[in-house]
């Protein structure tokens, strides 16, 4: 009992530590949002969304004071823009802007497999918008006049396109149009026309992948948002040999050709690296659970994709929402007099859907950032789906999919669960052979080989069901931690499997019930599987095995600020551990286990009068329990008088005169009462044991 009340002080301490040294931060979140409603108020925001007014841009960007052309993806503009808002379908609607003719905004309905309606605001820059560079990287400004695109609308052709004419006399058309069955993803293509009877020479053509900012959720210490915020891209050829530019060398891989560039890993000034891609698939920008992805149909070579960090303000506050932007740059080259050059792209802008990623086919589902465990997590993904699809709620379908994959690896765990009841069966020959060759460890390590081998156990089968695990709690935090389809989707009383299950604010702390009750499910687990602490251990054993008693309560420290629909699984997993446990517990040992438990027990009925064990088996009182745990007797069954004696000389000789003269005074006092303890626990045990002989 005490430890449990050491390792509960010792949580509360923990927890205290994270809520103190975190106020700072929790304070700034709270500014962001609100757990009753855990979006972000486009009313209190500076964003410029109003037709035919200016554009006060409210980008804060991390930059050096005069940014190469490059780095300067983002820039405030006075010009006027009208916006537009077209190519409406169940799932999204798009709103166009007169700037470069971009995309302001893209607003996600709550529709299919999106429970919950959100508005990919596209701030600074628009989306898609359009510049012009040489080959050094400086920029050709040929918008000096205006950058507004006139407007051509036609309903009846389900297209909205723009159309601007230099002083140059070149004319770039944008034209932007949707598939009938496209669901996020949308088509455009750029046409940029010479009307010159000269050639120009534009070396490449720049558009902006828009902008991407954190999602305001509920406080984590351990999962620092910043990282869901990236600029990515993939490339499908070669390496290149100069610098560290391409995937395989710059040192931050989540697949063998994908590349994404975290918030946190850009440079001091806030910009990352330009990655120059042999042949780009696609490029994006995106945060926790939406993107921006940008695919060119057709093959571009010596594509370069860059960006930086971008931050929106609060209305009234200093606290800023963390953000990125990137850019993708194409070469262009010379357009021949009265010709034009053309780009056509599809553009994916919802949701990080893995099955509507992979339906749309070139590696984009890559997105997902499923991480090493990829060949896990898609699986994962895809049963999912299936599950949730088939039962109308991402909750049971977790729920199904925890059993199943227990049920997958049931053998394997019922396999260890009985070489763990075997072990525990052979725990006294063992014991006699270790103190037989205590001297000679060679010789130990033969005849315990020897020993594993006769009676066909396997020491390491308990560590396998753990093994397995890792790779799979890892896969489904992974694909959790992105599934966009658990974004706002309900489960009993938790709003949102994508968050914390959160009740109600205690003290500003977030109540959450779903990680106390995995904790206790854990708890019991451990309980089914008790852990010897025979005489025969050494200390350090005993010291490890009392700390694996704490590792549910650390559980808890770790999951209790993640997603519920994770903490949900692993509750679930350990349901289904306990209930395999008890199926497992009651089947008879092997036969030839059962004859040498037979053989001992005939054994033990013809030793010594001196050394006749204890016979019952009744439930033992609290004082003969706390004496036996601390001679690190076993707490069920019988015992031998010759191992309470060699279980108390072996705690004895902790504390001999010699050892006790060589410790500190606050040592030596400890050392001095355990010795005592020790005394009582043998004299409590040597007379009761007398009373029942």
């Amino acid at each position: 009992m005490k430890n449990y009340l050491l390792g509960f002080c010792f949580l509360i301490g923990a927890f205290y530590l994270i809520c103190d040294q975190s106020e700072q931060q929790k304070n700034s979140d709270d500014l962001t949002h609100s757990p009753q409603n855990p979006s972000i108020n486009t009313s209190d925001l500076n964003f410029s969304s109003i037709r035919n007014e200016k554009n006060q841009s409210a980008i804060a960007i991390n930059s050096i004071e005069n940014p190469s052309p490059q780095s300067a993806l983002t820039e405030a503009t006075e010009e006027k823009e009208d916006l537009f808002e077209g190519l409406q379908n169940e799932y999204s609607s798009l709103t166009f802007t007169s700037l470069w003719g971009g995309l302001r905004a893209i607003d996600l309905k709550k529709y299919d497999r999106l429970s919950k309606s959100f508005s990919m605001r596209q701030e600074g820059k628009p989306l898609l918008s359009i510049g012009f560079e040489k080959r050094d990287g400086s920029e050709i400004n040929i918008f000096q006049n205006t950058k507004n695109f006139e407007l051509n609308h036609s309903p009846e052709s389900r297209t909205v396109s723009y159309s601007w004419v230099s002083s140059e006399n070149i004319k770039i058309t944008r034209k932007y149009w949707r598939d009938s069955n496209a669901s996020y993803a949308i088509r455009h293509k750029t046409s940029i026309a010479n009307l010159n009877n000269f050639p120009i020479q534009l070396d490449k053509v720049r558009l902006h992948l828009g902008s991407a900012f954190q999602i305001p959720r509920l406080y984590n210490p351990f999962d620092n948002s910043s990282t869901y915020l990236n600029v990515g891209y993939f490339n499908s050829g070669p390496d290149l040999a100069e610098g560290c530019s391409c995937a395989e060398c710059s040192g931050r891989i989540d697949g063998k050709k994908e590349e994404f560039i975290q918030l946190n890993e850009m440079g001091t000034d806030g910009k990352m690296t330009p990655r120059l891609l042999s042949k780009a698939k696609w490029a994006c920008v995106n945060n926790q659970f939406f993107v921006n992805l940008i695919r060119p149909l057709g093959e571009f070579s010596d594509v370069t994709v860059s960006g930086n960090s971008a931050n929106i303000k609060e209305r009234n506050s200093t606290e800023e929402i963390l953000g990125v932007e990137g850019a993708i740059t194409f070469p262009l080259g010379i357009i021949e007099s009265n010709s034009t050059k053309e780009l056509e792209f599809e553009v994916y802008l919802g949701p990080k859907d893995y099955k509507l990623l992979s339906e749309l086919g070139a590696e984009q589902n890559k997105v997902m950032q499923f991480g090493i465990f990829w060949w896990v997590s898609e699986p994962l993904s895809y049963l999912l789906d299936l599950l949730s699809g088939i039962f109308g709620n991402y909750g049971i379908g977790i729920i199904v999919l925890t059993i199943l994959v227990k049920l997958v690896l049931w053998p394997l765990t019922a396999q260890a669960t009985r070489s763990q009841k075997k072990m525990q069966a052979l725990q006294e020959p063992m014991g006699a052979l270790r103190e037989k060759h205590k001297g000679n460890p060679q010789k130990l390590n033969q005849e315990m080989m020897k020993f594993y081998k006769e009676h066909k156990v396997n020491p390491f089968a308990g560590c396998w069901p753990i093994l397995i695990q890792i790779p799979i709690f890892l896969g489904m935090f992974w694909m959790l931690r992105s599934a966009a389809e658990l974004y706002g989707q309900q489960f009993l009383w938790a709003n949102d499997l994508s968050e914390q299950d959160h009740i109600t604010d205690v003290y500003g702390f977030s109540a959450n019930l779903l990680p106390i009750l995995m904790v206790i499910t854990q708890w019991f687990q451990m309980k089914l599987t008790p852990m010897q602490l025979g005489p025969q251990m050494s200390e350090a054993q005993r010291i490890n095995a009392k700390m694996m008693r704490f590792m549910p309560f650390m559980f808890l420290i770790f999951l209790y600020f993640f997603s519920s629909a994770l903490v949900l699984y692993w509750t679930v997993q350990n349901l289904m551990t306990i209930f395999q446990t008890l199926i497992t517990k009651r089947e008879p040992i092997s036969q030839k286990s059962n004859k040498l438990e037979n053989s001992k027990k005939s054994s033990s009925f013809e030793r010594d009068s001196n050394e006749v064990p204890r016979l019952r088996n009744e439930q033992i009182s609290d004082e003969e329990r706390k004496h036996r745990n601390f001679l690190g007797l076993k707490l069920k069954g019988t015992y031998e008088s010759e191992d309470l004696k060699r279980a108390y000389e072996e705690r004895i000789s902790n504390y001999t005169d010699a050892k006790l003269a060589n410790m500190p005074t606050s040592k030596r006092q400890q050392a001095l009462e355990k010795k005592e303890k020790a005394h009582k626990a043998y004299e409590f045990l040597s007379n009761l044991q007398s009373k029942e002989t």
